[in-house]
């Protein structure tokens, strides 16, 4: 058998982890579904693992999967870096822009502006990727991303910051739980429930926010590992696994067995704030107009989408 994996196989699997349904990222793709399952299927064959859990009701990324995802976007990536060096090269295209958005939030409820940017920029190249804060901090710093939309409470060493939004944390709850009957909940109606949480690696910053919000509150988390992907967690509440505090835009993401609950007044406090990064260092002639399109000041901020 021909071990050898094709960046085409890559773009595959990425169109499929991102739309999760089979029919919309061939019709994203340009191509019909069979061919696209049959490169997955092979895929999945080659790595010797199964990197989507297929259902009636969609599709979900497996632990496989999740971690396969993040060092896929970074191949592809890489990639595209090398084709756009070659062609400056020749004097072929004008460069590229990279644009990173955070992971822990749901991508489709951002309006996407990359579309803007290749119009007002027909020779460069637009891509963007997502990630962990902490890992778009470093690439941001490094150079290989332009900008990058992060989780507040970062570290964002020397980064020229932005805040652009407030995202509200919200109890993630199974459907039949006995919590689901209130309109809004209290740390104090979570207690003693088994609460998926991320490890403090992931973002140092906003856990040590997270955990000295809770020593306040004298609260104690009794932690579940939380997954690498929302959707997979998602599917883990729904199966009566564990509740999650999320932030609010995951509400988007209709998942059937999930409810999702406000935290009261005193809990508003406890936010995912979204803040756009970039190096004052850097000279790209997109990043200006970039800039220009993310901007909003803080009053409305809470009820502005970012831009891309």
């Amino acid at each position: 058998m021909n071990d050898a994996i094709d960046l085409r196989q890559l773009r595959y699997f990425l169109a499929v982890s991102e739309e999760l349904n089979f029919s919309r990222a061939a019709l994203r793709l340009h191509i019909s579904q069979p061919p696209l399952s049959r490169q997955i299927r092979q895929l999945e064959e080659q790595l010797g693992v199964q990197l989507f859990l297929r259902s009636k009701t969609g599709v979900t990324l497996t632990e496989a999967g999740a971690a396969f995802l993040p060092e896929v976007k970074l191949t592809l990536l890489q990639a595209e870096k090398a084709i756009a060096v070659a062609r400056a090269s020749k004097g072929q295209d004008g460069g590229r822009f990279v644009i990173g958005y955070t992971t822990v939030f749901e991508r489709s409820i951002i309006p996407n502006v990359t579309n803007e940017l290749t119009q007002r920029f027909p020779d460069w190249h637009i891509l963007s990727m997502g990630n962990y804060s902490v890992n778009l901090i470093r690439e941001v710093q490094n150079g290989t991303m332009d900008a990058a939309s992060v989780g507040l409470h970062s570290d964002t060493q020397d980064l020229a910051v932005e805040k652009i939004i407030n995202d509200p944390l919200v109890v993630a709850i199974p459907q039949h739980h006995r919590l689901a009957a209130k309109r809004s909940l209290s740390f104090d109606d979570l207690r003693g429930e088994a609460i998926f949480w991320f490890e403090r690696r992931m973002n140092p910053g906003f856990y040590d926010h997270c955990q000295a919000f809770f020593q306040r509150i004298n609260f104690k988390l009794n932690v579940i590992p939380e997954p690498a992907d929302h959707h997979i967690m998602l599917g883990l509440i729904a199966e009566g696994n564990g509740i999650a505090l999320v932030p609010a835009s995951l509400q988007c993401i209709k998942r059937q067995g999930v409810v999702f609950r406000k935290l009261r007044e005193e809990s508003h406090h406890l936010t995912m704030g979204i803040a756009v990064v970039w190096s004052r260092e850097n000279q790209s002639p997109v990043l200006k107009t970039f800039l220009e399109q993310v901007h909003c000041s803080p009053e409305p901020c809470s009820k502005k989408k970012t831009p891309f």
